[in-house]
């Protein structure tokens, strides 16, 4: 039945959800083969209306579920009870606020900064810190609010993940000439290459992002003059 359940959350089925938990409201506390919650699963899969409906049935979420869905009240409540949870791993590699960094939730990542949370590891899936996750997108005010706390908070701007991209590559191939502005002026380096051999300039250019490409264009002329 939980198998059963988990594939109606990542298709979408509301009805079905909803008929499940109410014949087993244990089903809750399904997790799949790596160990993600059936929450965290709806997120994932940006089922946001099955999320509201679990969210419904769940009160007492954990750390990664409450970095998540940005409830700072839960994450202070949970690191009053222990404060190791605030850098805790979760099964399936991520930290807390790598999660609320990627979900955009500016009040979990101040709630989890100011906790002490460490803003340096990667995730042990893809080697991804927090600011990698906070511009995996460009949707929405939050990402430069938090793009902002993470680089004050000693965020790393030229940390490079599994494949070799650093962050500066993603806002990069994002377009968001704001945040590739942000992270120069902290210090990326738009020489740096990934994996492919490509550098920052390189991925704007082969998104068409021009805004993006002359910022970068301009930042290695200038470095190379001296």
């Amino acid at each position: 039945m939980s198998a059963e359940f988990l594939a109606a959350i990542k298709r979408g089925d509301r009805d079905t959800v909803e008929k499940m938990l109410r014949s087993d409201p244990r089903l809750l506390e399904t997790r799949d083969e790596n160990g993600t919650s059936a929450l965290l699963l709806s997120y994932y899969h940006g089922k946001a209306e099955i999320a509201n409906s679990l969210l419904s049935h769940r009160p007492d979420l954990d750390i990664f579920e409450a970095a998540t869905v940005g409830d700072a009240a839960r994450i202070r409540e949970l690191a009053a009870r222990d404060a190791a949870v605030i850098d805790r791993v979760a099964q399936d590699g991520f930290h807390p606020l790598g999660l609320a960094a990627f979900f955009k939730r500016p009040e979990a990542v101040r709630a989890l900064l100011d906790l002490g949370a460490n803003v340096r590891p990667a995730s042990r899936n893809g080697g991804f810190t927090a600011l990698h996750s906070a511009v995996a997108d460009d949707t929405g005010s939050a990402v430069k609010e938090i793009v902002r706390m993470l680089l004050d908070a000693g965020a790393d701007p030229n940390a490079q993940s599994a494949s070799g991209g650093t962050p500066l590559h993603t806002a990069a191939f994002t377009g968001d000439v704001a945040v590739v502005e942000m992270l120069v002026a902290a210090g990326a380096d738009p020489e740096i290459t990934d994996k492919k051999g490509q550098t920052p300039l390189d991925c704007a250019r082969e998104r068409k992002n021009s805004e993006a490409a002359a910022v970068l264009h301009d930042t290695v002329t200038d470095r190379r003059r001296g």
